[in-house]
């Protein structure tokens, strides 16, 4: 299989920190599978930054520095990186990379094993947490967080991610459907999200239950792990944290990648397929409230997900109705003004 199957590695990078971004490439370098290419892919770092990662990877020809003059943000970084491996035709599956991760040496191998013997179109595992000294924080990112991605549906998926992007491999034949990313204004959902809900729309999707990657938590992550996240209380303490504030960003951001995904796929889905996040459904949330049956029935743990969504999609129906009624009354009290100005 080795000698047939080379690996495409997007590595995204942004003034990495150099201590971690050398522990990141020698563990790329270290993989049991060897048989791969590493872009790596540069946000418009500074200067010494782009330097420093010349001189890490001078000696290997396997490594292609991807350097850029204008800063697009992680998202559109990766889909920058996805664009250089669809152009290599030698490639026939793709993983991604952060900075500051550690692989553990059998990922690739592991992974690629999985993705062929189960005929699927995504594989992807569990992670280690670790800390800014490599430190083992916690042995399961997924345990740690409560995560069942082997209860995944495409409804599920669209409430709440659980494929980390630098666990995951996937076959280039998802390209077509992936590229190009879908556009946001503001950045709401991340690279993975999008490539996970393709994989599981057009085939199957692998859960590994392996820890195969040192996932970091240090204060410069993007994106990180919060315990048990998507239960009830996290995240009530996460809305008393911010002092009960509603400002429905979040369910705007599962209602645009939502309406992103039903636009790409239009064609191939169900008619008795919906939107649960759609925004022009006067619904009041039942969509929703029947997501959250449904992940707490299938032990999805994402309700609290679920929970805080409903609340948002029941405030902006709520306004929509009032908007609606001031102007059905102004509509009503013009034809009385003008009768009363006869």
């Amino acid at each position: 299989m080795q000698k047939e199957e080379k690996i495409g590695i997007v590595l995204a990078t942004y003034n990495p920190q150099p201590e971690y971004l050398q522990k990141q490439i020698k563990s790329i370098q270290n993989q049991t599978w060897q048989n791969w290419v590493c872009y790596i892919v540069d946000d418009c770092s500074e200067p010494e930054y782009q330097t420093a990662i010349q001189e890490l990877v001078r000696n290997d020809s396997r490594f292609i520095c991807c350097f850029h003059n204008h800063n697009i943000k992680h998202y559109y970084n990766f889909e920058r990186g996805l664009q250089y491996c669809d152009n290599d035709f030698t490639i026939t599956a793709v993983s991604f990379a952060d900075q500051d991760d550690i692989w553990q040496a059998e990922k690739l191998e592991v992974l690629i094993a999985k993705l062929r013997s189960e005929k699927a179109l995504l594989v992807h595992s569990d992670l280690e947490l670790i800390n800014s000294h490599d430190q083992i924080i916690h042995p399961s990112t997924w345990n740690f967080e409560g995560r069942n991605p082997e209860k995944a549906t495409v409804e599920l998926l669209l409430l709440r991610n659980v494929v980390t992007g630098c666990s995951l491999l996937f076959c280039t034949s998802l390209f077509p459907y992936i590229l190009p990313f879908p556009q946001q204004n503001d950045i709401g959902w991340h690279h993975d999200w999008w490539v996970a809900l393709v994989a599981i729309q057009k085939g199957k999707i692998v859960h590994i239950r392996q820890p195969l990657v040192g996932y970091r938590l240090h204060t410069s992550n993007v994106v990180g792990a919060m315990q048990n996240a998507g239960n009830f209380y996290p995240e009530l303490m996460l809305w008393f944290r911010k002092k009960y504030r509603i400002r429905g960003k979040s369910y705007f951001i599962h209602s645009s990648l939502s309406k992103a995904f039903q636009t790409r796929f239009y064609q191939q889905l169900d008619s008795s397929w919906y939107n649960p996040f759609d925004d022009q459904r006067l619904d009041f949330g039942l969509s929703i409230l029947k997501l959250c049956y449904q992940s707490i029935k299938t032990g999805y743990r994402s309700e609290g997900i679920a929970l805080r969504i409903l609340i948002f999609k029941i405030l902006f129906d709520i306004r929509r109705v009032q908007n609606y009624l001031l102007k059905a009354l102004s509509i009503f009290k013009a034809p009385k003004s003008n009768i009363q100005n006869k």
